[in-house]
């Protein structure tokens, strides 16, 4: 449940009203620590910025930074405090290709402004030569089974994304039909069959009448060369290199793929026309103009009867596999149409049991029976600095944004330094908030019309009732023996998220002194046995650490 406190500080700012003190606009600066790596080795980016300690800066989590692979971070480091704050904090970087890059600029969210820092030019990677004579050969490493854990070595949250699967699993489908199909449409230049190339060259030496001009011999030599390209590219049958005899011979054999064989009496006219030619190209002979008509007309019906056989096949061929085409296509599509309905339906059956496990408090109970990680050990302020152990470290929350620019300034009139952190984690139903208030002179709220930091520490209880939208609230006080107070009770708030209204027990601890106020608060389910050990480990681990 995320905690609203935005009153609260309206009700500080109400009470108090200071001076206040300039402050310089925050800066920012990137520096690496090597400007040469070779592959595989890391750089150590760091990033600074420089601010007052009422401003909040939000550095990036990034997993690239221009070329470069982040490998890790490390977290936010405080390198300077009052009057001036200086935060840290750490990237590694790592790049597997060799060459020149440049480290490009980084932005940071500074309240409400971004900063930019300078890009860094001139990063090299250098190959690795690997001599792989001189270096032994090693073998392979027994498996290790690892928690998994990330860099910070704390475990790693396990998300509820095993819905996505089956939208994957149909996107994918989808775009590999859609691939297939384009791929089938292809567009090829077309190329001349040898049936064209033949009929081109035939009606090419018909219109030429090569006899006309006392070149009867050329005529048949280039009729001759026609035939017998035509008949190894169309029949695929050698034929240059034998003579007629043979030529016929093997004519008289040949099989069409259907088992037809070509007509007796086509092939009486090409034995013919052969023989005429063999005369007038070596006998110099000199057939007359009807027996040359006959002759070209002889040809021209071979090549037309021979490739109507052949694209009769062909065409046969082709009719046989498009419908084996179509039938693997009506078989694809009902795969993906399969594949479509069953995911659909396990999202559906998914996303139904979901919603009742989630509505009956099933998936809950299952969370609040997950082994929490181990327990850490941190402070949190400055002087004193609380320190305490708990399930998870405490993540900042950013008051400053929640606020206008006239409630900033009056902020820093009456406040040094506010930081809250907070663990809330009312799913598995509890939750932990520890806030530093360092006033820059409370002392003066305590003389006339003032109030001391006690009655500061219940008007703040009182504050996170309403918050909360507490109900039935039962409330108790008792003095801490090594100072401060502890309020505690039971209440009845809602969780939003869970949309239920359950029974709560709190527990807090106030610290206070001339000039700061710490508070550490705990809210668990009430009856839950465990949860309630948790908070009290935590409340009593606290210790205040002074400079």
């Amino acid at each position: 449940m995320k905690f609203d406190y935005k009153y609260l500080i309206i009700l500080i700012l109400n009470l108090f009203v200071w001076g206040t003190n300039a402050q310089d606009l925050p800066k920012v600066e990137a520096q690496v620590d090597t400007t040469q790596i070779r592959i595989g080795e890391q750089i150590r980016l760091k990033l600074r910025v420089k601010t007052d300690t009422l401003s909040f800066a939000d550095f990036p989590e990034m997993e690239n930074l221009g070329d470069f692979e982040v490998v890790k971070s490390s977290k936010v480091d405080t390198l300077q405090a009052k009057p001036v704050r200086e935060l840290q904090k750490e990237y590694f970087l790592t790049k597997w290709d060799s060459g020149q890059y440049v480290l490009p600029s980084v932005r940071l969210s500074v309240n409400d402004s971004v900063l930019q820092t300078d890009s860094i030019p001139n990063i090299k990677v250098l190959g690795v030569k690997v001599d792989t004579v001189a270096q032994p050969a090693y073998g392979f490493k027994n498996i290790i089974d690892v928690e998994g854990k990330d860099a910070s070595g704390e475990k790693a949250a396990k998300g509820n994304y095993w819905w996505l699967l089956p939208i994957l699993l149909i996107l994918g489908a989808l775009s590999y039909y859609f691939y297939r199909k384009r791929k089938e449409v292809k567009s090829l230049a077309k190329k001349l069959s040898p049936y064209e190339q033949a009929l081109n060259q035939w009606k090419k030496l018909d219109n030429e009448k090569l006899w006309l001009k006392d070149k009867t011999d050329v005529h048949y030599l280039e009729l001759s060369l026609l035939l017998k390209n035509f008949i190894e590219n169309e029949l695929h049958l050698s034929a240059k290199e034998k003579i007629s005899s043979e030529l016929l011979q093997d004519l008289k054999k040949y099989r069409f793929e259907d088992g037809s064989y070509i007509h007796p009496d086509l092939l009486q006219r090409m034995a013919v026309m052969l023989k005429r030619a063999d005369l007038a190209k070596y006998a110099k002979s000199q057939p007359d103009a009807t027996e040359i008509d006959l002759d070209m007309q002889t040809i021209k019906d071979f090549i037309d009867s021979t490739h109507e056989v052949v694209q009769r096949i062909a065409d046969e061929k082709a009719q046989l596999e498009a419908e084996k085409l179509a039938a693997k296509k009506r078989k694809r599509r009902l795969a993906y149409y399969t594949i479509g309905s069953i995911a659909a339906l396990i999202i559906l059956l998914g996303g139904v049991s979901y919603y009742f496990l989630n509505k009956y408090g099933i998936l809950q109970q299952v969370k609040q029976n997950i082994q929490s990680p181990e327990w850490l050990y941190n402070e949190y302020g400055a002087n004193p600095a609380v320190g305490m152990t708990t399930p998870h470290i405490l993540h900042p929350v950013d008051f400053m944004n929640k606020l206008s620019d006239k409630e900033k300034s009056q902020m820093k009139k009456i406040m040094d330094e506010m930081s809250v952190y907070a663990d809330e984690n009312f799913i598995k139903g509890y939750g932990i908030i520890e806030m530093n208030m360092d006033f820059k002179s409370l002392g003066n709220a305590q003389g006339k019309g003032g109030l001391n930091t006690k009655q500061m520490n219940s008007y703040m209880m009182n504050m996170i009732m309403q918050f909360l939208k507490a109900e039935d609230v039962q409330m108790n006080k008792d003095e801490l023996a090594e100072g401060g107070e502890r309020y505690y009770g039971s209440m009845k708030i809602n969780i939003p998220k869970l949309n239920v209204k359950r029974e709560m027990e709190f527990d807090s601890r106030f610290y206070n002194g001339n000039n700061y106020i710490r508070m550490i608060y705990g809210v668990h389910t009430k009856g839950n046995k465990e949860n309630k050990e948790l908070i009290d480990r935590v409340l009593s681990s606290i210790e205040l650490i002074k400079d």
